[in-house]
């Protein structure tokens, strides 16, 4: 992450760039006193001028952004260790109370109950997978074999309803489809769909739409039809298939759970950039931010956003 100067103006002329950076420096001075006129005055541009690029660009205001990040920080923060009040500080907050109001607004419950919880946030007694803050987070080199074993655990400790041999029969098939394809990091592919399946999984989709996420882009991949899908899978999968094929992220809002295999699989994607070629970062940043988040934004999935976000900002 390229350090940006504190009182010096830097002019950036291309609006998603002017995102970018404006977020990158956001997240270097997050425990600093931050204000709009600060930021856009850093930048070149007039309060009114950069609130409204920002605010079309983000889906929410500069403050709120940074309200919201340095909540998320805080709870970053809680979860390792930190006491209440030192990451209220940290916060930017004057008080114990004031950051317990804010963080208790944002998120549903007080942040005194992430200390209880033990990073388990997907067992909140009256919670359910949406409200999650942050998702299970995977070796990006584990085997195929490993990871089938993770997609079964994330099943049952999120209490989804499924089948075990329709799980199994899925990947199974598409252990099949991608053999002999890898990926950039040199792991086998059919690491990617099972690594979109445990993200489904962790956010509380169905058997359906996990079983899509497991042959995710099976039919562009490899030399598996349609017809071929049709044959071994249900309706309710089909049609979920068909949707992933044809999907446009800048095209109106589609079917749920299409989306949700959608953002997984960009979410994998943005996870394992790093293996891809530098010269491509930018562009994936930039898809990321401009298509995928506003999607998980009216999908209402905090976690997916966050993260995706997070990644953006890193790879821009």
């Amino acid at each position: 992450m390229i350090g940006l100067p504190r009182g010096k103006k830097v002019f950036i002329i291309n609006s998603m760039e002017l995102i970018f950076e404006s977020q990158k420096y956001i997240e270097q001075h997050l425990e600093e006193k931050l204000s709009v006129s600060v930021i856009a005055e850093v930048f070149g541009y007039s309060e009114y001028h950069f609130s409204r690029m920002f605010s079309e660009y983000v889906g929410m205001s500069v403050m709120e952004y940074v309200k919201r990040r340095r909540l998320m920080k805080a709870a970053e923060d809680i979860l390792g260790g930190m006491k209440i009040i030192d990451a209220a500080v940290k916060s930017s907050y004057e008080s114990h109370s004031g950051f317990t109001k804010a963080f208790k607004k944002e998120f549903g419950y007080s942040p005194s109950l992430l200390g209880t919880i033990q990073m388990q946030l997907n067992e909140l007694k009256g919670g359910n997978h949406m409200s999650k803050l942050f998702l299970k987070q995977i070796d990006e080199m584990e085997s195929k074999e490993n990871l089938y074993g993770i997609l079964l655990e994330c099943l049952d400790k999120n209490q989804i309803a499924y089948d075990v041999n329709n799980i199994k029969r899925a990947y199974e098939f598409s252990t099949k489809a991608y053999d002999g394809l890898y990926r950039h990091s040199g792991t086998e592919y059919i690491t990617h769909p099972l690594n979109v399946a445990i993200i489904l999984a962790d956010v509380g989709a169905n058997e359906s739409t996990i079983i899509a996420g497991l042959m995710c882009d099976i039919l562009t991949k490899t030399y598996i039809c349609i017809k071929e899908l049709e044959k071994n899978f249900p309706t309710q999968v089909i049609d979920i298939m068909k949707g992933i094929a044809d999907f446009d992220e800048k095209s109106p809002w589609e079917q749920e759970d299409i989306v949700m295999v959608k953002l997984a699989e960009r979410l994998h994607n943005m996870r394992t950039l790093k293996f891809m070629d530098e010269s491509r970062w930018k562009e994936k940043a930039v898809e990321t931010i401009e298509a995928f988040i506003p999607l998980a934004r009216k999908l209402g999935n905090n976690a997916l956003m966050e993260e995706m976000n997070k990644l953006a900002i890193e790879y821009a």
